[in-house]
């Protein structure tokens, strides 16, 4: 699975009697019952394009410095989701579970590979500092530097990522290599 498809995987959980069940809002909302394995896999590859078109066109913006230009299509993109979702959820049913956070994690912690939420954890971190070298070199440039330490250090703090991920697959001797401890 590629780090799009570990994103996505947040949004969908399967349920104890074997449906698949949608999230739209993440953890912030209820669930929706998928119909069929069909609308299931469709409804993956849309979210997925959604996820990267709207990073894609997000990121292109900003690395341009049109920051309000970011913001508006930010808004835009919102727009295009909530009106999305307004559509697709009138045909799917509405179901009584939920999504927790733990859940969330589980699932996309699952989907990437440990090496994988390494780099991404070694990436957040490399932001990290290189936004507090922006705010040393250049303190003009305090909203980017800001933005990249908050941004990233939110995302560090998912710190426990990398055992999480072989917690979540049941490999105790992964998780005994990373804490170098012994599994007797």
């Amino acid at each position: 699975m590629g780090y799009f498809d570990a994103l996505t995987s947040g949004y969908f959980k399967t349920a104890p009697d074997g449906s698949k069940l949608f999230f739209p809002w993440g953890v912030l909302g209820r669930g929706y019952t998928i119909d069929s394995e069909q609308d299931y896999e469709r409804l993956r590859r849309q979210v997925k394009a959604y996820t990267i078109v709207s990073l894609v066109l997000i990121v292109g913006v900003t690395a341009l410095q049109a920051y309000v230009g970011a913001v508006v299509l930010g808004a835009l993109l919102i727009a295009f989701y909530l009106g999305w979702m307004r559509y697709l959820l009138r045909g799917l049913q509405a179901s009584d579970e939920r999504l927790s956070l733990q859940d969330s994690m589980t699932s996309q912690a699952r989907a990437h590979s440990v090496t994988g939420l390494w780099l991404l954890q070694i990436g957040a971190l490399a932001f990290v500092a290189l936004g507090i070298l922006i705010l040393v070199v250049d303190p003009g440039n305090w909203l980017v530097a800001f933005g990249s330490i908050v941004f990233f250090r939110a995302l560090r703090g998912l710190r426990g990522a990398p055992a999480h991920a072989a917690a979540a697959r049941g490999d105790r001797p992964a998780l005994a290599r990373f804490f170098q401890m012994d599994t007797n």
